[in-house]
Protein backbone atom coordinates (compact mmCIF):
# COMPACT_ATOMS: atom_id res chain seq x y z
CA UNK A 1 0.00 0.00 0.00
CA UNK A 2 1.24 3.59 -1.03
CA UNK A 3 -0.23 5.69 1.79
CA UNK A 4 -1.82 4.01 4.67
CA UNK A 5 -4.96 6.26 5.13
CA UNK A 6 -7.05 5.79 8.55
CA UNK A 7 -10.21 7.12 10.06
CA UNK A 8 -10.41 6.60 13.31
CA UNK A 9 -13.94 6.41 14.99
CA UNK A 10 -15.37 9.80 16.26
CA UNK A 11 -14.24 10.37 19.32
CA UNK A 12 -15.89 12.34 22.36
CA UNK A 13 -14.77 15.62 23.56
CA UNK A 14 -15.64 18.02 26.09
CA UNK A 15 -13.00 20.52 24.99
CA UNK A 16 -14.32 24.33 24.29
CA UNK A 17 -17.99 23.11 25.03
CA UNK A 18 -19.58 25.94 27.01
CA UNK A 19 -22.32 23.70 28.41
CA UNK A 20 -20.23 21.17 29.59
CA UNK A 21 -21.49 18.13 27.23
CA UNK A 22 -19.55 15.80 25.59
CA UNK A 23 -19.11 16.28 21.81
CA UNK A 24 -18.28 13.73 19.61
CA UNK A 25 -15.58 15.10 16.67
CA UNK A 26 -14.92 12.92 13.50
CA UNK A 27 -10.75 12.00 13.67
CA UNK A 28 -9.12 11.96 10.26
CA UNK A 29 -5.24 10.81 10.27
CA UNK A 30 -2.85 10.13 6.96
CA UNK A 31 0.23 8.14 7.73
CA UNK A 32 2.86 7.25 5.05
CA UNK A 33 6.45 5.91 5.31
CA UNK A 34 8.86 8.04 3.31
CA UNK A 35 12.24 6.75 2.63
CA UNK A 36 14.16 9.61 4.01
CA UNK A 37 15.63 10.54 7.62
CA UNK A 38 13.43 12.73 9.82
CA UNK A 39 15.66 15.22 9.74
CA UNK A 40 15.64 16.05 5.96
CA UNK A 41 12.06 15.33 5.95
CA UNK A 42 11.44 17.75 8.41
CA UNK A 43 13.44 20.11 6.53
CA UNK A 44 11.25 19.47 3.65
CA UNK A 45 7.84 19.81 5.15
CA UNK A 46 8.18 21.84 8.97
CA UNK A 47 7.45 25.52 7.38
CA UNK A 48 3.96 26.43 8.57
CA UNK A 49 4.51 28.79 4.94
CA UNK A 50 6.08 25.94 3.13
CA UNK A 51 3.40 23.67 3.01
CA UNK A 52 2.37 24.73 -0.79
CA UNK A 53 5.66 23.41 -1.71
CA UNK A 54 5.02 19.89 -0.83
CA UNK A 55 1.06 19.63 -1.58
CA UNK A 56 -0.20 18.79 -4.82
CA UNK A 57 -3.47 20.30 -4.36
CA UNK A 58 -2.54 23.74 -3.21
CA UNK A 59 -1.86 26.66 -5.82
CA UNK A 60 -0.67 28.94 -3.23
CA UNK A 61 -0.06 29.93 0.16
CA UNK A 62 -0.12 33.03 1.74
CA UNK A 63 1.14 34.08 4.97
CA UNK A 64 4.11 35.04 7.33
CA UNK A 65 5.96 33.48 10.28
CA UNK A 66 6.52 30.32 11.51
CA UNK A 67 6.46 31.11 15.33
CA UNK A 68 2.98 30.20 17.48
CA UNK A 69 0.09 33.03 16.58
CA UNK A 70 1.76 32.89 12.76
CA UNK A 71 -0.61 33.17 10.14
CA UNK A 72 -1.35 31.22 6.68
CA UNK A 73 -3.86 31.21 3.69
CA UNK A 74 -4.03 28.01 1.88
CA UNK A 75 -5.72 28.16 -1.54
CA UNK A 76 -6.81 25.14 -3.93
CA UNK A 77 -6.80 25.04 -7.02
CA UNK A 78 -10.50 25.41 -7.01
CA UNK A 79 -9.65 28.62 -5.17
CA UNK A 80 -10.95 27.43 -1.62
CA UNK A 81 -9.10 29.10 1.23
CA UNK A 82 -8.63 28.17 4.22
CA UNK A 83 -7.38 30.72 7.44
CA UNK A 84 -5.15 28.67 9.44
CA UNK A 85 -3.10 29.51 12.51
CA UNK A 86 -0.16 27.98 14.48
CA UNK A 87 -0.50 27.40 17.76
CA UNK A 88 2.05 24.91 18.26
CA UNK A 89 5.62 24.10 16.78
CA UNK A 90 9.14 22.20 17.85
CA UNK A 91 11.24 21.78 15.05
CA UNK A 92 13.80 19.31 17.03
CA UNK A 93 10.80 17.13 18.09
CA UNK A 94 9.37 17.20 14.44
CA UNK A 95 6.04 18.27 14.82
CA UNK A 96 3.52 21.44 14.63
CA UNK A 97 0.40 21.89 15.60
CA UNK A 98 -2.14 24.35 13.98
CA UNK A 99 -5.83 25.50 13.66
CA UNK A 100 -8.05 26.81 10.70
CA UNK A 101 -10.27 29.49 11.63
CA UNK A 102 -12.06 29.98 8.59
CA UNK A 103 -12.46 27.68 5.50
CA UNK A 104 -15.67 27.27 3.06
CA UNK A 105 -15.91 23.43 4.23
CA UNK A 106 -18.68 23.54 6.65
CA UNK A 107 -16.20 22.30 9.50
CA UNK A 108 -15.38 23.95 13.06
CA UNK A 109 -13.10 23.84 15.66
CA UNK A 110 -10.25 21.62 13.53
CA UNK A 111 -7.29 21.44 15.28
CA UNK A 112 -4.23 19.18 13.22
CA UNK A 113 -1.28 18.28 14.16
CA UNK A 114 1.97 17.01 11.55
CA UNK A 115 4.09 15.10 12.85
CA UNK A 116 7.38 13.15 11.66
CA UNK A 117 9.19 10.26 13.21
CA UNK A 118 12.61 8.66 12.46
CA UNK A 119 12.37 4.87 12.40
CA UNK A 120 16.39 4.45 12.62
CA UNK A 121 16.91 3.12 9.18
CA UNK A 122 16.65 5.74 6.63
CA UNK A 123 13.05 5.96 6.98
CA UNK A 124 10.69 8.45 8.54
CA UNK A 125 6.96 8.12 9.41
CA UNK A 126 4.56 10.92 8.75
CA UNK A 127 1.42 11.26 10.98
CA UNK A 128 -0.73 14.07 9.50
CA UNK A 129 -4.28 14.12 11.02
CA UNK A 130 -7.11 16.17 13.47
CA UNK A 131 -10.38 16.59 15.06
CA UNK A 132 -12.69 18.63 13.88
CA UNK A 133 -17.01 19.08 13.76
CA UNK A 134 -19.06 19.23 10.77
CA UNK A 135 -21.08 22.37 10.96
CA UNK A 136 -23.61 21.25 7.90
CA UNK A 137 -23.30 18.52 4.83
CA UNK A 138 -22.49 14.68 5.47
CA UNK A 139 -20.10 13.85 8.09
CA UNK A 140 -19.28 11.43 5.66
CA UNK A 141 -18.34 13.21 2.83
CA UNK A 142 -16.56 15.94 4.66
CA UNK A 143 -14.30 12.94 6.47
CA UNK A 144 -13.90 11.50 2.55
CA UNK A 145 -12.71 14.93 1.53
CA UNK A 146 -10.66 15.53 4.10
CA UNK A 147 -8.99 12.76 4.24
CA UNK A 148 -8.17 12.56 0.62
CA UNK A 149 -6.35 16.15 1.08
CA UNK A 150 -4.49 14.40 3.66
CA UNK A 151 -3.41 11.64 2.03
CA UNK A 152 -2.79 13.59 -1.56
CA UNK A 153 -0.01 15.19 0.17
CA UNK A 154 1.52 12.48 1.95
CA UNK A 155 1.33 10.42 -1.53
CA UNK A 156 3.24 13.24 -3.03
CA UNK A 157 6.13 13.21 -0.34
CA UNK A 158 6.73 9.39 -0.69
CA UNK A 159 6.77 9.87 -4.60
CA UNK A 160 9.38 12.74 -4.64
CA UNK A 161 11.70 10.53 -2.27
CA UNK A 162 10.83 7.31 -4.00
Amino acid sequence: MLCAVQFAAPRILAEENPAGREMKMPHVEATAEVPVGADALWREIGSFQGVGRWHPLLTKVEGEGEQPGSIRMPESANGHKNVERLREINPAQHFMRYEILSSPMPIRDFVVELRVADNGDGTSTVVWGGDFQVTAANEAKMVEAIQGFLAAGLENLKQKYR
